[in-house]
């Protein structure tokens, strides 16, 4: 495939990292929890760097990445980590940082991430499944509900940081309200909402609850990490009602893809999972397939970026 006929994109999920600058536990030894999202993850590599991404997506023209925390055991650091790589890296890189909304030290963290030029995003991991332990990231699974957390909203709007506050969707239901309280932060519901329940009642209730939150117009859905929800054989045939689903609710406008690199390596199906994604939205018309690919993420997260300037994006 020639330069020219590659398919641009802006990646939103993906995770640089090195484990000799940053502690990352569950790569130190097997982590029952980290495993339960992911599966064997033993052939994970334990580092993984910009040139390593780019060689693995070497079959698309990458205009520009989103780098997401990985679960440092110190958020912080690996934010100014991730800040000295992307000064020197060779395409626009935008950071989101790991944060605490219920900290009691929040705006002195929030404080640091104003200093890295490149960060425009926090999230929080607040998934938990009421079925199964190993899967709860979070101390309880109420806290959408708890007010220290809306607190915490409200002085991230200061910052006007971006905000992902991770979930299973049966956790859904209860980020409208939160979302609604906050209408001038801007939010992105990650892994397309992380349905466990993929029989045709649970999709029935996931789309419900997904149909509640488009209506709220500053909430953006992430399409990536799909092996996570439909496993590591996951086929177009079992997504395609999902994002087809995402689609009709949302419209091309307000959805964004990303690679999910490295762990969308362990897929056995789509290990490049681009192919998968070009053949999902394969439907939709060339401008559309721009803004979900490349235009949208472009637009959402490197506006806001201090020093970024769009003459680095063409096409």
């Amino acid at each position: 495939m020639t330069l020219a006929n590659k398919r641009k994109i802006v990646d939103v999920h993906l995770h640089l990292y090195d484990h000799a600058a940053n502690r990352h536990e569950f790569l130190e030894s097997e982590d029952k929890m980290f495993r339960a999202l992911v599966g064997d993850y033993s052939s994970l590599p334990r580092t993984y760097l910009l040139n390593d991404y780019l060689a693995d997506a070497s079959d698309v023209e990458v205009e520009g990445l989103v780098w997401n925390e990985f679960l440092s055991t110190d958020p912080v650091k690996e934010v100014r980590w991730a800040q000295r790589l992307a000064e020197s890296a060779p395409v626009p890189m935008a950071l989101v940082g790991l944060v605490d909304l219920l900290a009691p030290d929040l705006e002195r963290t929030l404080d640091i991430y104003a200093e890295c030029s490149h960060l425009v995003a926090v999230r929080q991991h607040l998934g938990w499944d009421e079925q199964n332990p190993l899967r709860r990231f979070a101390p309880r699974g109420d806290l959408l509900t708890d007010s220290r957390l809306l607190q915490g909203l409200k002085c991230l709007a200061k910052y006007k940081f971006k905000c992902s506050l991770e979930m299973f969707a049966p956790q859904l239901k209860e980020l409208r309200p939160v979302v609604e309280k906050n209408p001038d932060t801007f939010f992105w519901i990650a892994v397309i909402g992380w349905p466990l329940d993929l029989s045709e009642p649970g999709f029935a209730r996931w789309r419900q609850d997904m149909q509640a939150l488009s209506a709220c117009p500053n909430v953006h859905v992430a399409v990536s990490a799909l092996e996570c929800v439909f496993g590591m054989n996951w086929a177009v045939t079992g997504a395609a009602p999902w994002i087809e689903a995402l689609l009709e609710l949302f419209g091309a406008r307000r959805i964004m893809f990303g690679s999910h690199r490295p762990l969308c390596k362990l897929s056995r199906s789509f290990p490049n999972p681009y192919r998968a994604l070009e053949r999902l939205v394969a439907n939709l018309t060339d401008s559309e397939q721009d803004a979900v690919f490349r235009r949208n993420a472009s637009d959402w997260f490197f506006d806001g970026m201090k020093g970024w300037s769009k003459t680095v994006q063409t096409g």
